[in-house]
Formats: C-alpha cells, sequence, structure tokens
C-alpha cells in the first residue's frame, strides 16, 4: 500500500471483513430463528383454526337439524280423531310408520341420536342419525379413538319404523377423543383410549387425557326442562323409551378433538392441539305439540 494514500483511501482489512461477516451471521441467524418459529406458530394456529372450523360447521349442523325433529307432527297431518291418541305419536305404531309424520326423537344415548323432522324445509320428512363410531368404525364404539361422528339423512320411508329406516352415512367429523358415558351422578366416564404415543414416548392416553374428561366426557347429554340429566339410552322400542323421551328438553354436542397425528403437529413443541366445542339445542315439538 503507498504510504501517501489517505486513511480513507484505504479498504478493510482481512480481520475487518472477518468480523463484519461474523456479525452478519449472528444477525442473520437471529432473523431466520424468529422467522422459522413465527411460521411455526402460524402453521399451529392455523390447525387449530381448522379444528375450530370443521367442528363448528358440524355443531351448527346438529343444531339446525334438531330444531326441526317433530316437525311435521300429527296433528298437522292426520285428520281430526284418526288416531285417537294423536298427538301422541311417540308410542302410536301408525303415526310412526306414516311417512309424512316426524316422530320427532326416536332414540338417543350418550354416542347416537336418531329423531324424525324436515330438516330441509322441502315438505319431505327425514330420518337423522347421528352416531360416533370408533377409530376401527365400529358403533357402538369399543375399541381405539380417534373417532369420528357420522351423520345420515334419508327421506322418511312409509310403512316402515323410525328405527328400522335405512341409513346412509355420508357426512362426517374425523379426530373426536371423546367417548365416554354418564356413571350415575357423574356426568362422564369410561371413555375408550386414545390410539398411539408422542414423539417422546409416553401414550397419546396418558397425556391429552391427563385432564379425565378430555376422553371420558359424553358426546351426547339429555336433559329435562329444569336441566337435569336424563339417564340413557332411551328408544321408543322400549317402554322406558316410550315413558321417558318426551321428557327431554334439550340436547347437548360435545365434541373434544385431537389434531392429526401427521399434518396436525406443532412443529415448535411436538405436540397436537387440542379444541373443544359445545352445542346446546332444545326440542322445539315434544308429543305432536310446542314444548313447554
Amino acid at each position: 500500500m503507498n504510504p501517501s494514500q489517505s486513511k480513507l483511501e484505504r479498504g478493510f482489512s482481512l480481520i475487518e471483513m472477518a468480523v463484519v461477516c461474523a456479525v452478519l451471521v449472528i444477525v442473520l441467524g437471529a432473523v431466520f430463528r424468529v422467522i422459522g418459529q413465527a411460521m411455526q406458530r402460524s402453521q399451529a394456529e392455523q390447525v387449530k383454526t381448522d379444528l375450530t372450523q370443521e367442528a363448528r360447521a358440524f355443531v351448527d349442523e346438529f343444531e339446525r337439524d334438531f330444531h326441526q325433529a317433530g316437525y311435521p307432527n300429527c296433528r298437522m297431518i292426520m285428520t281430526p280423531g284418526a288416531p285417537a291418541n294423536c298427538p301422541s305419536d311417540y308410542t302410536n305404531v301408525q303415526v310412526a310408520q306414516n311417512g309424512s309424520v316426524a316422530a320427532g326423537l326416536v332414540l338417543i344415548s350418550n354416542t347416537e341420536v336418531v329423531f324424525e323432522g324436515d330438516v330441509d324445509g322441502d315438505g319431505v320428512v327425514d330420518t337423522v342419525w347421528y352416531r360416533l363410531v370408533d377409530q376401527n368404525g365400529n358403533y357402538p364404539p369399543s375399541t381405539t379413538c380417534p373417532c369420528t361422528i357420522q351423520r345420515s339423512q334419508l327421506p322418511k320411508v312409509d310403512g316402515v319404523l323410525p328405527l328400522a329406516q335405512p341409513t346412509l352415512f355420508s357426512q362426517e367429523l374425523q379426530n373426536v377423543v371423546n367417548s365416554g358415558v354418564v356413571v350415575g351422578s357423574t356426568p362422564y366416564g369410561g371413555g375408550l383410549a386414545i390410539s398411539g404415543n408422542t414423539v417422546w414416548g409416553a401414550t397419546n392416553t396418558a397425556y391429552y387425557a391427563a385432564i379425565t374428561t378430555f376422553k371420558d366426557y359424553p358426546v351426547f347429554t339429555a336433559y329435562d326442562q329444569n336441566g337435569a340429566i336424563i339417564p340413557l339410552p332411551l328408544d321408543l322400542s322400549t317402554a322406558a323409551g316410550q315413558t321417558n323421551i318426551p321428557n327431554v328438553r334439550s340436547v347437548r354436542l360435545t365434541i373434544n378433538l385431537l389434531a392429526n397425528a401427521v399434518t396436525g403437529i406443532d412443529l415448535k413443541t411436538n405436540t397436537r392441539p387440542v379444541e373443544t366445542l359445545m352445542g346446546n339445542v332444545r326440542l322445539m315439538n315434544c308429543g305432536g305439540q310446542p314444548c313447554d
């Protein structure tokens, strides 16, 4: 270097360049780390959003369907005095088999609900089934979850009793992990185990069901007009069902969801996001007339 050159004309030394490069690497590393964390959180939040939207849509549909249970009733369809016990269409076979009359709620358990009603507003009575099946597609659910809630809707066939109506389960909500039953005065219990393990080796049941109600809460719970839990199951083919189904005034649908084991993993925590949604819906038509 020419001694006559001023300091301003001189270049950077190798040491100075190395220091600058090191500082840049540190800064860029911190920036990329923050970006990576933000992307991971964004992915996790998107999984939660998707879970919520899917469950919310299913709960909303159940509420819309159930509001139409029992409509149109026998008083609207049958001629006066035929049958004589109209509007007691819960137990009358002639009414129950009439394809133009909705028998209302015909079966309810902690894992299944069956009812009849004009759910589309098209003047056609439909038989609607909601049921929980286990990971292997069994009903009643008996192996492991994540389980699936299935929905069937078909026009009511004239001359066929409600529980003998055909089904076509064409809609479903997956990754449901609660499958419990009401046990005495305890509103939950006995839910199926959650299959698989976490990435660090613990069972999914031990980790995700550390809070018992997460897997042991029932999908469907029935309440009377005073808000007391009604013991289930009940259906119209039994004397208990014929007596107690008219006492059902509302039903709660509870859905506990666990994100997919492949696409739903939180990349930061290596866990699967969970979401819980509930829907409470009142029965609008009881025994051929509006409920109290």
